[in-house]
C-alpha cells in the first residue's frame, strides 16, 4: 500500500511540473517577440539595415555579399541566408519569375497544398516597402530539396526598382522546426531599412 501511494503522487507530481514547465514556455514564447525587438542587432549590409534577434549567431562565409545565421544556442535545423546580388540595369524577368529560376536552380520541390507565391501585402506597412524604391516577392512552405531531404522554406525576393538590385532572403529548417525561427525571420525581412 506504501508502495502505490508513492507511485501515486510521484505520477502527480511528474504531471504538474510537466504543465508549469509548458505554461512557463508559453510565456517565454510569448514574451520572446518582446524581447527580439527590445535586444535586436542591427547590421549594415549593401545598404540594408538588418534588425536581428540577439540569439542568431553570425556564420562566417568569406563571401562579401553573403550573410549566413544559424542558432548557436540550440540545436535547431535552421539557417538564415541574406545574398546581395549587384545589377547595372533591371532584369527583364519579373520579380515573380526570378523567385522561381533561383528556386529551380536550388532544386526545390514545393508542396501544392502548403506552399504559396505571393507579392506580401503585409509587408507594404514596412519602412522599405514605403519607400516606393522596391518590389517584394515571397514563397513560403514544405518542400522537397533535391529529391531527398523535407525542409520548412521560406524566401523573400527584394528588387531595387531602379538598379534591378537584388536582395534574396531565406530561411531553411526542419519541418518540425518550420514555425520556431520563422516568425523572427519574417520579422527581420519586416523591418527591414535602406539606407541609401
Amino acid at each position: 500500500m506504501e508502495f502505490l501511494s508513492f507511485k501515486f503522487f510521484f505520477e502527480w507530481f511528474v504531471v504538474i511540473a510537466l504543465f508549469l514547465f509548458a505554461i512557463y514556455t508559453m510565456l517565454i514564447i510569448k514574451n520572446e517577440k518582446k524581447t527580439y525587438i527590445k535586444n535586436a542587432k542591427e547590421k549594415m549590409f549593401h545598404g540594408f539595415k538588418l534588425l536581428l534577434p540577439e540569439w542568431w549567431g553570425e556564420v562566417e562565409t568569406h563571401d562579401t555579399h553573403l550573410l549566413m545565421f544559424k542558432r548557436l544556442d540550440t540545436r535547431y535545423e535552421w539557417v538564415s541566408q541574406f545574398r546581395y546580388t549587384e545589377a547595372t540595369a533591371p532584369s527583364s524577368l519579373s520579380i515573380q519569375e526570378l523567385l522561381k529560376s533561383i528556386i529551380e536552380d536550388k532544386k526545390l520541390l514545393f508542396d501544392q497544398d502548403t506552399t504559396i507565391i505571393t507579392n506580401p501585402s503585409d509587408f507594404k506597412k514596412g519602412a522599405l516597402l514605403k519607400t516606393g524604391e522596391f518590389e517584394m516577392c515571397r514563397v513560403e512552405g514544405t518542400a522537397t530539396m533535391d529529391r531527398q531531404e523535407r525542409l520548412y522554406y521560406d524566401a523573400f525576393m527584394i528588387r531595387h526598382l531602379t538598379t534591378g538590385s537584388t536582395l534574396f532572403c531565406e530561411s531553411k529548417s526542419s519541418v518540425l522546426n518550420g514555425l520556431v525561427e520563422g516568425p523572427y525571420f519574417e520579422e527581420v525581412v519586416e523591418r527591414l531599412e535602406y539606407k541609401n
